[in-house]
C-alpha cells in the first residue's frame, strides 16, 4: 500500500472513530436527559418537612397550612384559647383590627386609608400583646410633603424611636436608629439678626472704622456654629411602594424605567445531605430566569451541580447542621439560620404559593426592612391625608400615580393581615378550595 493511501485510511479510520465517539456522546446524553429527576432529601422535623415558612419570627414548622376564608375568626380563637391576661388584650385589639376592615368595605378611595391604617395599628398592637413585646402607644411613625406638585417622591415617612412600630421593629428584630448629623444652631437670616443686635449693644466698645471687621467676624461665628442632631429614618412614598412585592407589578407599570426589585422562585425548602450531616435552603428559578444574568442578582446562593437540567437550581453557600434521625437536637442552630436566610424573601398572599428573592445588589432603591413595617408607615401617611388634607389625597388617585395607589389600598389589606396572622400564630394561610 502506498504511502499515499495510507495516510487516507488513517484519516478515514480517525473520521470514524470520532464520529462513533460522538454517537456514544448523543446516546448517554439522551440517557442523562431521560432518566426521571431525583431532588435532594428534605430535612425533617416531627416528620414534616422543612420549607420556607410565612412567619419571619417563630414559625411553627411541624404544622400544615391553614385553609381558611376567614383569618379573623381563627386568629380570634387562638387568642382566647390563651387563658393568661395578655391573651384576652390582645383578643381585644384583635376585634378592634376586625372593625375598621369591616368598615373599609364602604368606604371611597380617599376615606379607605383611615379606617385600613387603624385596623393594622390594632392588628400591630394584638401581636405585640401577645408576644409580650412592650410598646408606646404613640403610633412612632410621622410624615410631611414637600411643598410643589403631588408626586409620591414628595411625601416622606419617618420612623420613630417609640411607638407602635417601634415595637414591630424590634418584634421583627430590626430596630429603629436615628442618624447624628451637625447642623448650624443658627439660619442665615437668625444669625443677621442677631449680628445686628449684638452691633446695636457694642456700639460704644468697638470704634466705627473696627465696625464692619467686627460684624464680619460675629457672622461667621454664629453661622458655624453647629449642633449635633439626631435625625429619624426617613423614606419617601414612592420608595416605600417600590418595596412592596404585592404591588410590584402595579408600580413597574406606573415608574417602568426602574430595574425590577423580585425574582419569583418556586419550592424554597431546606435540603439534606447525609455524608456530611449538613442542610441548606434550596429553591428553584422558574424557567424564564434560568440564566447567568439573575445568577448575578442573587448574592449568597449559587447553582447547584447535583441537577442536571435546564432549571435552575440554587443553594444557599451557608448551612446548618442537622441530622438524618428526625429529631431536634439542633433545632435552635436551625431556626438562627431559618431567620437569616427568611429575611431574604418576601411572598404574595394569593390562592398559590408566590415566593420571591428581593434582590440587594442595587445601588439605590433598596429598603432593608420588614413589609410589614414599610406597609404600616405608607399607610399612616395615607391616612394623614385622609384625614387632614383629603384634597391633596384625592390629587394623588387622580394623577398618573392613582392607579398605583389604589392598588395598595385595596390589596394591602389583605396582605397585612395574612402576613401578622402567621407571626401571631406561627402558621401558614391559605383560601380553602384551591390547590398549586
Amino acid at each position: 500500500m502506498s504511502e499515499q493511501n495510507l495516510t487516507r485510511l488513517t484519516k478515514k479510520i480517525s473520521s470514524l472513530e470520532k464520529n462513533q465517539q460522538k454517537l456514544k456522546d448523543e446516546v448517554s446524553n439522551l440517557k442523562e436527559a431521560s432518566k426521571p429527576l431525583i431532588e435532594r432529601p428534605c430535612s425533617k422535623y416531627n416528620r414534616k418537612d422543612l420549607i420556607l415558612r410565612k412567619t419571619v419570627v417563630y414559625p411553627e414548622f411541624d404544622r400544615k397550612t391553614v385553609l381558611t376564608d376567614s383569618h379573623w375568626h381563627y386568629i380570634e380563637l387562638f387568642l382566647r384559647a390563651g387563658k393568661e391576661e395578655h391573651c384576652h388584650k390582645a383578643a381585644n385589639y384583635w376585634n378592634q383590627a376586625k372593625n375598621f376592615y369591616t368598615a373599609t368595605a364602604n368606604l371611597d378611595l380617599v376615606a379607605k386609608p383611615l379606617t385600613t391604617y387603624y385596623c393594622f395599628l390594632n392588628a400591630t398592637k394584638a401581636l405585640l400583646t401577645y408576644k409580650r413585646i412592650n410598646f408606646d402607644l404613640q403610633h412612632g411613625v410621622s410624615g410631611k410633603h414637600e411643598a410643589g406638585q403631588i408626586k409620591l417622591q414628595n411625601e416622606y415617612v419617618n420612623i420613630q424611636k417609640k411607638g407602635v412600630l417601634a415595637g414591630l421593629c424590634e418584634y421583627l428584630n430590626e430596630p429603629v436608629s436615628f442618624t447624628p448629623r451637625d447642623v448650624n444652631i443658627f439660619g442665615s437670616n437668625q444669625a443677621e439678626v442677631l449680628v445686628r443686635g449684638i452691633s446695636d449693644k457694642t456700639r460704644e466698645f468697638v470704634s466705627a472704622a473696627e465696625r464692619q471687621a467686627f460684624e464680619n467676624n460675629v457672622r461667621e461665628y454664629l453661622i458655624n456654629r453647629k449642633n449635633t442632631k439626631l435625625f429619624p429614618e426617613t423614606h419617601t412614598l414612592k420608595n416605600i411602594l417600590y418595596n412592596l412585592e404585592f404591588i410590584h407589578r402595579a408600580y413597574k407599570l406606573t415608574f417602568n424605567s426602574e430595574p425590577e426589585l423580585f425574582i419569583p422562585i418556586v419550592k424554597p425548602r431546606f435540603v439534606f445531605d447525609k455524608n456530611n450531616n449538613e442542610s441548606w435552603l434550596e429553591f428553584q428559578l422558574e424557567e424564564g430566569d434560568s440564566n447567568a444574568r439573575t445568577l448575578t442578582n442573587i448574592d449568597t446562593f449559587h447553582r447547584d451541580d447535583f441537577y442536571k437540567t435546564d432549571i435552575y437550581y440554587l443553594r444557599s453557600r451557608e448551612t446548618f447542621t442537622w441530622f438524618s434521625k428526625n429529631n431536634g437536637v439542633n433545632l435552635e442552630g436551625f431556626k438562627s439560620y431559618y431567620r437569616a436566610m427568611r429575611k431574604k424573601f418576601v411572598y404574595i398572599y394569593s390562592t398559590n404559593e408566590l415566593w420571591y428573592y428581593k434582590r440587594r445588589n442595587l445601588t439605590t432603591g433598596v429598603v432593608n426592612r420588614n413589609s410589614l413595617i414599610l406597609t404600616f408607615s405608607a399607610m399612616h401617611r395615607l391616612s394623614e391625608l385622609s384625614r387632614y388634607d383629603p384634597n391633596r389625597l384625592d390629587a394623588h388617585i387622580a394623577s398618573q400615580h392613582g392607579w398605583l395607589l389604589s392598588e395598595f389600598i385595596n390589596k394591602s389589606l389583605y396582605q397585612f393581615i395574612d402576613m401578622i396572622s402567621s407571626e401571631i400564630s406561627g402558621d401558614d394561610f391559605r383560601a380553602t378550595g384551591f390547590r398549586n
